[in-house]
């Protein structure tokens, strides 16, 4: 009998979607507000729930998954040890993951796994207008111009920007949790590492002058001036 399926490991990069409260009409707000901004980001975005409060609703898991397929997005499971939650969970058919052990916060002076070890960075000269992709696979991304906004630049390893940004910049985006952004002028519309990503307006303001580098430590993103 001819071969029909084939099975194999396969490692992917989910975005965790923490949930704050219980009030579903609020967070559904607010994802509103953020799908707003970038709707290509999202769709067909997999996502992993964590809840970050005690206890949901009886209808909050389903209302929330509606709103996330209405939206395009692809709700994969629920992240938590809540009882409750997870037994919402596995009636609404989603996966049922185990919470992540926080691991200790790394090192300053540690220094960043290469990703790009078997080939050179990818160099881009001057601008990247609006509408356009740059993706270097499997390699660190150099840009020697502006990200303009409605611009995406993306790479399996780190991100070097030697411009201001007012588009998108993603970093890691094969899933390396080490993959770092370095840029001048951070105003970005959203900067992404490994999945976990920070709109423009939470970026505070005194990073988007000047050198900045940006890592994910403990699944959340880190600013540092570098000058």
């Amino acid at each position: 009998m001819s071969k029909a399926v084939a099975l194999k490991g396969s490692v992917l990069s989910l975005s965790v979607l923490k949930i704050y409260s219980d009030d579903i009409a609020l967070v559904k707000s607010q994802l509103e507000q953020n799908i707003a901004q970038a709707p290509d980001f999202f769709s067909g975005l997999p996502v992993v729930i964590e809840p970050e409060t005690e206890g949901f609703g009886p209808t909050f898991l389903a209302l929330l998954v509606d709103f996330l397929h209405q939206h395009q997005m692809v709700p994969i499971g629920v992240r938590t040890s809540q009882a409750v939650i997870r037994e919402q969970a596995q009636y609404a058919g989603l996966a049922v993951f185990e919470p992540v052990a926080r691991a200790p916060e790394e090192s300053a002076n540690t220094t960043s796994a290469n990703t790009s070890a078997d080939q050179g960075a990818m160099v881009v000269e001057g601008a990247i207008r609006s509408g356009r992709q740059i993706y270097a696979q499997g390699r660190d991304l150099i840009v020697k111009g502006t990200v303009n906004p409605g611009a995406e630049v993306v790479a399996d390893g780190h991100v070097h920007i030697y411009g201001s940004v007012k588009g998108k910049v993603f970093a890691g985006s094969a899933g390396n949790t080490q993959a770092r952004i370095y840029a001048q002028n951070l105003d970005a519309e959203m900067v992404c590492i490994a999945g976990m990503y920070q709109m423009s307006e939470d970026i505070k303001p005194e990073y988007k002058q000047g050198w900045v580098e940006v890592s994910l430590h403990n699944e959340r993103l880190v600013f540092n001036k570098l000058a």
